[in-house]
């Protein structure tokens, strides 16, 4: 189920940003924005070969989906780290066969902190159903999550 994204920021952070706007204006610059939360047994990453920290969720803002990791990710470094839409669930990958019908989002921006992932245009999320980390150069599996599907919403 998608909710819409509203972010509240106090006067005294903005100040200290050097930024002020009124809430109705950061509501309004924010309505083209939906988050798809995962349930909360579900937005967290499911370890293959190395523990990863931190929480996910999908964006969809301003006609493009995105991938978010939180603030919170955490994981162990390693050479060419990439991250990948599968259509494999998550609990069936293993190193070998992380690498097939997969495309990729992008290589890992940095092992901790905030990112985002722009799914292209042309790909539809619904063909996929996880997102994984994976060392392309030695054939590893970090690990990843399952994504939600639009039946998982449906009552």
């Amino acid at each position: 189920m998608k909710k819409p994204f509203i972010m509240f920021i106090t006067a005294s952070a903005a100040l200290a940003a050097g930024v002020y706007a009124s809430p109705i204006a950061i509501s309004q610059a924010f309505s083209n924005t939906t988050v798809t939360q995962p349930t909360a047994a579900n937005n967290l990453f499911v370890k293959k070969r190395y523990s990863i920290q931190g929480e996910w969720s999908v964006i969809r803002k301003d006609g493009q989906t995105q991938i978010k990791f939180s603030d919170s990710f955490k994981t162990k470094g390693g050479p060419d780290l990439k991250v990948y839409l599968s259509t494999t669930r998550i609990e069936d990958l293993d190193s070998q066969s992380a690498s097939e019908n997969t495309v990729s989002i992008g290589v890992l921006k940095a092992k901790s902190g905030g990112q985002i992932y722009t799914v292209p245009n042309d790909i539809d999320l619904e063909q996929y159903q996880s997102v994984i980390i994976h060392c392309e150069a030695f054939s590893v599996l970090w690990g990843g999550f399952n994504l939600p599907s639009s039946k998982d919403s449906s009552p």
